[in-house]
C-alpha cells in the first residue's frame, strides 16, 4: 500500500483551491467570455454549484468506504475489471489535465517573458522540478501549498483592487451576455473547469476522516469559486469586448496596467513569481494523483520506480498539441467533457455500490 502521509484541513484547501484557481492565470477567461459575453462572471458560479453537486456524489460514495480511496470504491462497486478500467480512465484524465496545463504555461510564458527560450527546454526545466515535488510526496505539495497560498491570494487580490480606476460599469451591460440559455447551458457544461477537486478522492485516506473530505471539498469549491468570479467580473469591467477575447493570459495584462501614481506600475514580475508557484504546486499535485491512482489501480506498493518513465510520457503529451490554438481546442474538449469522468463515474459507482449493497463498515 502507497504510503502517502496525512495532511489537515487546511492544508487540503489550500492545495484543491491553487489547482482549480491557476487555470484564471491563462486562456480561460478569454475562452469564457467569447462563449457566454458579459455573462462570464456568473456562469463560472452555475459550473461551481454542478461541480458540488458532482462532489456531493463523490463524497457520499467514500462515506460508504470509510478510510478509503476512489480507487478502492470503483473497484469494490464495479467489481475488479470494470473497477481498473475506471480508475485507469481517471488517472489518465489527470495526466492530460497536468500537460495541457503544463503546456499552457508554457506557451504563454513563451508570449510574454521568454519569447527566444525552446519550448521543449522550457517544460524539461518544469519537469525536473515536478518530478522532485512529486517523489518528495503529496504530504510536502500540500505544505508548499498551504505555504504560498496566502501569498498568491494576496497577489489575485491586489490586481485586481489595484485596478480599480478601470472600471467601467457600463461594460457589465448586457447582463444575460448572449442569453441566459446559453450562459447556463455552457456553465453546466463547463463543472470540469472544478473537476480537479476529484483529487481529494485519490487521497482520500491521507485527510483523516469522511468529515474532513467533505469539509475540504466543498470549502475549496467555494473560494475557487469565489475568486475565479471576482477575476472574470474584474476583466468584464476593466477591458474593452473585444480586447477581453484574445486568446492570451488577460491576467497578465491586468498586471501591466496598474497605475496607481508614479510608484504602484508595472507589478508584472511578482504576479510572475505567483503564477509560476501555483503552476508547478498545481501540476505536481496533478501528476502525483496520476501515479497514485495508476500505482493503486494495479496494487503497486512503491511509485518512486515510475516517477522518470510517467515523466518521459507526461513530456511526450506535453508536445503533442502543434501550436496555442490547438492546444486551446484540447482544453475546450477536456472542460467541456471531462465531467463525465470527474464527476458521472463516481455517481455510477455510487449506483452500482447501493444496488450490489457494497461498502465497508468503519472498525470492522
Amino acid at each position: 500500500m502507497i504510503k502517502e502521509g496525512k495532511m489537515g484541513l487546511k492544508e487540503a484547501v489550500c492545495l484543491t483551491v491553487i489547482i482549480i484557481a491557476v487555470k484564471i492565470y491563462f486562456v480561460s477567461p478569454s475562452g469564457a467570455i467569447r462563449a457566454v459575453g458579459t455573462a462570464a462572471w456568473y456562469m463560472t458560479l452555475i459550473s461551481n454549484l454542478t461541480a458540488m453537486l458532482g462532489f456531493l456524489f463523490i463524497y457520499l460514495l467514500l462515506k460508504r468506504f470509510p478510510g478509503k480511496d476512489l480507487i478502492f470504491a470503483f473497484k469494490a462497486s464495479f467489481g475488479r475489471l470494470l473497477g481498473i478500467i475506471a480508475s485507469l480512465i481517471l488517472a489518465i484524465m489527470l495526466l492530460l489535465c497536468a500537460a495541457a496545463l503544463t503546456r499552457e504555461f508554457s506557451e504563454v510564458s513563451k508570449i510574454y517573458i521568454i519569447p527566444n527560450t525552446p519550448l521543449k527546454f522550457h517544460i524539461c526545466l518544469q519537469l525536473i522540478v515536478i518530478s522532485f515535488l512529486t517523489y518528495l510526496g503529496i504530504e510536502t505539495i500540500a505544505r508548499f501549498a498551504k505555504l504560498i497560498a496566502y501569498f498568491i491570494l494576496l497577489s489575485l487580490v491586489g490586481t485586481i483592487i489595484m485596478n480599480y480606476n478601470h472600471f467601467d460599469y457600463s461594460r457589465l451591460f448586457p447582463i444575460l451576455g448572449y442569453g441566459l440559455k446559453t450562459t447556463v447551458t455552457f456553465g453546466l457544461k463547463e463543472s470540469s473547469y472544478y473537476g480537479e477537486v476529484v483529487i481529494l478522492g485519490v487521497i482520500a485516506s491521507s485527510l483523516q476522516g469522511i468529515q474532513n473530505l467533505k469539509k475540504s471539498g466543498f470549502t475549496s469549491l467555494l473560494i475557487s469559486s469565489l475568486l475565479i468570479s471576482s477575476v472574470y467580473l474584474a476583466i468584464t469591467l476593466i477591458f474593452r469586448y473585444g480586447q477581453s477575447q484574445e486568446p492570451t493570459s488577460v491576467l497578465y495584462t491586468l498586471t501591466q496596467i496598474i497605475q496607481i501614481g508614479f510608484f504602484f506600475n508595472r507589478l508584472d514580475p511578482i504576479f510572475i513569481f505567483s503564477w509560476s508557484l501555483g503552476t508547478l504546486v498545481s501540476v505536481s499535485a496533478l501528476f502525483y494523483c496520476y501515479l497514485s491512482a495508476y500505482c493503486k489501480t494495479f496494487n503497486i506498493d512503491d511509485m518512486r520506480p515510475l516517477i522518470l518513465p510517467s515523466a518521459l510520457v507526461f513530456f511526450a503529451i506535453s508536445m503533442i498539441p502543434k501550436d496555442l490554438v490547438t492546444l486551446m481546442s484540447y482544453i475546450v474538449m477536456i472542460r467541456q467533457y471531462g465531467w463525465t469522468v470527474f464527476f458521472v463515474m463516481p455517481l455510477l459507482a455510487l449506483i452500482a455500490a447501493i444496488l450490489r449493497k457494497k461498502k465497508v463498515i468503519e472498525g470492522a
